[in-house]
């Protein structure tokens, strides 16, 4: 395909119409927090656990919020209330924004020091980030109003986005299903990470489920009660207990090969239906993990699982860095976290079992990782300090399938290989990954058959695919030679079918 014109692929001076736009941080209602508590939940309102923690600290740097201005005092309200959920979620963000800037570590977040909090943005069974905001809505639930931001499930998943972009940008508006259905992967490993920090939490797991981790439980089951509000307008829209679950038996498979949409029971290349398979791995290294680490077998500690999921965090966030944005994305960060893990010869071995039978790796490829002595120099090489800012790659694909005059141009998943990583098929033998700009073509064409794009003034009327009124996760904008995909969002989704409201 031909390559984008000069100049076309440096980073974004002018924001979409309709994007989000960077704003000046608002000052919180309370800069230094009183002495006190507040209430709020372990995980899910579905699972109505309250929890009692210190008044959070909205503005603590490096990673502060802004929450809507004239906020309630702090205090332990009646759930149900608008104040029981204003500090509910204020504590959990807190909590995994805690966790992520000493486990990464982060400075600020992608947009700056401070990161917009909008709690009720309207009516949509719905939450999502735009890069200036973590937005949350509100809608029919199956005893009352659901709203989304009460749920630490929902609201870490969402700040796990937003974590995520702020050292791995690239995978912002790269065109490939894989890094977009990481993004979703990664939002859900945010909430069970978060939900993990809480040692009531981890303890009562460990005790309902007899010290196995890796099996359904409140952990497991991410965002219940929407999950709950979703399947009562169509159960397909959500598993049969949850929303997503971070237990399941998906394997790889080429995203390419899959529909465009499925129920939730099956697999598709949607994002939040694909993210499943990597989040099952990574849950399923931490259960094998906790039980191979636990001083007495078949009864692991509430220390040791919190000592245990923090160093499979750490091998999931070095495997992040260390991996170029290519278009087989699951496969280099799990052969990184393989060999981030290895001067643990348990963690190593665990992590290339699980992916191997989850054919994210192939036999091959977990047989012949160089060892980490082998990557650090490679490492230095390759990544100077300003790498994760560069602007990827760009191709132009032609259009005029989507009603576009000229060429498409997307950012490409075309980043230099350090060495050879392939996932696995059915069969057991490699998977040759898809050239950037099959990938990139394979990511527009789901876009356009879900309904994601908004056309703005690039596409005339009779040349629109329209599907209701499904949220747009990316943009249209007029350029020289054609137009530009641009993302706008990272949505809570509505899973596999995106209804709207």
């Amino acid at each position: 395909m031909p390559q984008a014109p000069g100049k076309s692929n440096k980073v974004q001076t002018k924001p979409v119409a309709g994007a989000a736009k960077t704003k000046t941080p608002k000052k919180n209602v309370f800069p230094l927090p009183p002495s006190g508590t507040v209430g709020s939940w372990e995980d899910d309102p579905e699972s109505a656990v309250s929890l009692t923690v210190p008044i959070p600290d909205l503005s603590k740097p490096p990673l502060a919020f802004s929450f809507p201005a004239g906020g309630p005092p702090p205090a332990t309200y009646a759930h149900g209330t608008s104040e029981f959920r204003y500090w509910a979620t204020a504590a959990a963000l807190r909590r995994a924004a805690d966790y992520w800037a000493k486990r990464v570590p982060l400075t600020q977040w992608y947009g700056g020091p401070s990161l917009d909090v909008v709690l009720d943005k309207g009516f949509d069974l719905d939450a999502n980030y735009d890069r200036a905001a973590l937005n949350f809505f509100h809608g029919p639930g199956v005893t009352g109003t659901v709203f989304t931001c009460e749920s630490a499930d929902v609201s870490c998943h969402e700040m796990g986005h937003a974590v995520l972009d702020a050292f791995k940008p690239g995978l912002w508006g790269v065109a490939n299903q894989e890094a977009a259905a990481f993004h979703e992967s990664f939002g859900d490993i945010s909430a069970l990470m978060s939900a993990i920090q809480i040692p009531s939490l981890r303890t009562a797991i460990l005790t309902v489920n007899g010290g196995n981790i890796y099996t359904k439980s409140r952990l497991s089951r991410l965002a219940e009660q929407l999950g709950s509000a979703l399947r009562a307008q169509d159960p397909d829209l959500a598993e049969v207990d949850c929303l997503r679950s971070a237990v399941n038996s998906f394997n790889y498979q080429d995203p390419t090969t899959l529909p465009s949409n499925a129920a939730m029971s099956c697999l598709s290349s949607e994002p939040h239906s694909f993210s499943r398979i990597f989040t099952g791995a990574f849950f399923e290294i931490l259960g094998v993990s906790l039980a191979a680490k636990a001083a007495t077998p078949g009864t692991p500690t509430e220390a040791e699982l919190l000592t245990v999921s923090d160093d499979v965090a750490g091998f999931l966030v070095q495997g992040i860095k260390c991996s170029p944005i290519v278009t087989n994305w699951y496969a280099h960060v799990a052969a990184n976290m393989v060999i981030a893990a290895q001067s643990d010869p348990i963690y190593a071995s665990i992590a290339k079992g699980v992916f191997v039978g989850r054919s994210i790796l192939s036999l091959e490829t977990a047989s012949s990782l160089p060892m980490t002595s082998q990557v650090k120099p490679l490492d230095a090489a390759a990544k100077p300090d300003t790498a994760a800012r560069e602007p990827l790659p760009m191709v132009g694909l032609s259009a005029s399938q989507y009603g576009i005059d000229g060429l498409l141009f997307v950012d490409a998943a075309a980043e230099p290989c350090r060495f050879i990583v392939m996932a696995a098929g059915f069969d057991g033998e490699p998977i040759t990954a898809l050239s950037a700009t099959a990938a990139a073509k394979a990511f527009v064409d789901d876009l356009f058959m879900r309904g994601r794009v908004d056309y703005g003034a690039v596409v005339d009327r009779e040349h629109r695919l329209l599907r209701d009124h499904k949220t747009k996760t990316h943009a249209l904008v007029n350029v020289d030679g054609g137009a530009r995909l641009q993302r706008r969002i990272f949505n809570c989704g509505l899973c596999a079918c995106g209804v709207s409201h």
